[in-house]
């Protein structure tokens, strides 16, 4: 794994969704190298190395690695995530330390991974998947299971149909709490059902979990699956509050 590195990078692009979600292209000043799954540290503050890094929070890179460029996926949550949508514009400067966490996929090729997802959980598994459709590796299924509150915050829903196209046995299935048009055939009404969906994967011949979004989601995950005999070696989560 690299060892984290301290950067300065420029937002080049952003783009707005319902909630002020916000997906952020930044290009740093030279390229950092990252596993699909890590994530950095940014601060909206100056560094200065002569004194403490300063606030910062955490996000999961979306691209894949050895891009120019890294993209995060915000959701504003508290003060400094507002700050940043209040404040952050193309041409803005920020300060990143990366790469961090051991949330990632490698070693296991060949087995039927798992990949649930809430709202913008979804980032560590895009960078892993535009990652796979340049790498040879090769998986028994990917299955991906992601819910959303709305519609409209599907944010990369044009990226899973290219994956469901490029990627051999990928499958995804998005669930939509607030459906306005109950003829959406892409949608599953409602929120994720943990025991149905924990129940039917069992089944798989050798199943791995990846788990990503608010804790409350993760923890009734990981209950069940423990409930249900998943060995806890075959669980692996991304939590945030």
């Amino acid at each position: 794994m690299s060892a984290p590195r301290k950067v300065k990078a420029v937002v080049t692009y952003l783009k707005k969704y319902r909630d002020n979600v916000t997906l952020y292209r930044l290009k740093p000043e030279f390229l950092v190298k990252f596993n699909p799954g890590q994530f950095l540290h940014l601060a909206l503050d100056d560094y200065d190395p002569s004194y403490n890094w300063p606030e910062s929070r955490v996000f999961s890179m979306v691209n894949a690695p050895g891009k120019e460029f890294i993209d995060i996926l915000v959701s504003p949550k508290g003060s400094f995530t507002r700050r940043m949508i209040d404040e952050l514009s193309v041409g803005k400067q920020v300060w990143l330390k990366l790469p961090y966490g051991t949330f990632n996929f490698r070693g296991f090729s060949g087995k039927d991974v798992i990949l649930i997802a809430g709202g913008t959980g979804i980032s560590p598994f895009i960078s892993f998947l535009e990652d796979l459709m340049e790498s040879n590796d090769e998986y028994r299924s990917i299955n991906l299971f992601y819910g959303v509150r709305e519609r409209d915050l599907i944010i990369f829903e044009k990226n899973l149909e290219k994956y469901q196209q490029r990627i051999k046995n990928f499958k995804y299935k998005i669930f939509c709490e607030n459906i306005n048009n109950e003829s959406d055939l892409l949608l599953e009404p409602g929120i994720l059902p943990v025991r149905e969906l924990v129940s039917h994967t069992i089944s798989y011949t050798d199943p791995v979990y990846y788990l990503s979004g608010p804790k409350l989601m993760i923890e009734s995950f990981e209950k069940e699956l423990k409930y249900q005999g998943v060995n806890s070696e075959k669980i692996f989560f991304d939590k945030w509050e």
